[in-house]
């Protein structure tokens, strides 16, 4: 009598088991040999909870890209303060240097403006608050180099901004949109119009107690109302250059380079998951798989034309 030998594996995340059958054509089976094999997990086990050991060095290259961002922003910031007199003067070699070599730019005028002094009051948001409560005499190079320093301190932080496409879609809910709506009921209660003016007040009253980074904060709402406050008069041209260098958002990069070639045809790209063409080779591929169990038989058997002929309709309704 002919008999089939099969093949029986089971995964998990560290360890394979496997045995083979003889099955004769009457459905007995007969066991052949079995067996198992441990190898090292491939995810991270900590306190008995698994995650992924990429997750890691995920988070690591996501933080590194952040302060990278964050650093080329401050140094176009700085380009436009520098162009228009609002910082001190430093060379374009001091900013490629702190660019591509992190060498920051140490300098003691620059250092110097934007030091703070707590016996003074001097920090950046005292200066945010006397660009937003005050008219400073932008022929005052002082009063120039306020402003310039308010400015770069927005730089630090632009809060933020949602992905969703839909501007006209209901608030998210969550713990940001929560935290967002939670600060500007705070400012709306103190009287506050702006962030920095708000953030000032907290500062002067409580002092180091109150931890303001922690808050969280929103771009539109928040920081570009600051922003454009308008109240020192800079012309067009500057806060144009400004709103750029502090608000720029680069589009998402392109993911054509990762798509592969054709199978059949080696010098095309593959066709895209959303195409129409893909959506019915999924369908006719899942029906080509499909497999019925006869009674009658003994293995199960794939549709035959008839079969498929009735069921093809219904999958293109679907769809």
């Amino acid at each position: 009598m002919a008999k089939k030998r099969v093949l029986g594996l089971d995964t998990g995340s560290n360890s394979l088991g496997w045995a083979i059958v003889d099955r004769e054509e009457s459905g007995e089976q007969t066991l052949v040999d079995k067996g198992t094999l441990i190898f090292q997990e491939g995810v991270k086990i900590e306190k008995g909870i698994e995650s992924s050991k990429a997750a890691d060095r995920t988070a690591h290259r996501a933080l590194r890209r952040q302060y990278f961002r964050r650093r080329l922003r401050k140094i176009e910031v700085l380009k436009v303060l520098v162009k228009h007199n609002l910082c001190p003067a430093l060379t374009e070699d001091d900013l490629k240097l702190w660019h591509t070599r992190k060498i920051y730019p140490r300098k003691d005028e620059f250092m110097q403006w934007q030091r703070t002094d707590e016996n003074k009051g001097i920090n950046p948001y005292h200066s945010r608050y006397i660009c937003l409560t005050e008219k400073l005499d932008l022929n005052k190079q002082a009063d120039r180099y306020t402003l310039g320093r308010a400015l770069y301190h927005l730089a630090q932080r632009r809060g933020f901004m949602s992905n969703r496409l839909d501007a006209n879609e209901e608030k998210e809910s969550g713990a940001v949109k929560q935290g967002i709506s939670e600060l500007s009921q705070e400012m709306e209660k103190a009287g506050c119009k702006y962030l920095g003016e708000y953030f000032y007040m907290l500062y002067t009253q409580q002092g180091n107690k109150v931890r303001i980074r922690t808050r969280y904060i929103d771009r539109e709402e928040h920081y570009k109302k600051e922003f454009h406050a308008d109240k020192q008069g800079l012309s067009q041209e500057i806060r144009h250059e400004l709103e750029r260098a502090l608000y720029f958002q680069r589009p998402l990069k392109s993911q054509r380079q990762s798509v592969g070639k054709c199978t059949f045809e080696k010098n095309k790209p593959r066709c895209s998951d959303s195409h129409p063409l893909y959506e019915e080779f999924r369908m006719l591929s899942f029906l080509n798989n499909v497999r019925i169990e006869d009674p009658y038989d003994m293995e199960p058997r794939p549709l035959n034309e008839v079969e498929l002929y009735k069921i093809k309709p219904l999958f293109y309704r679907v769809s």
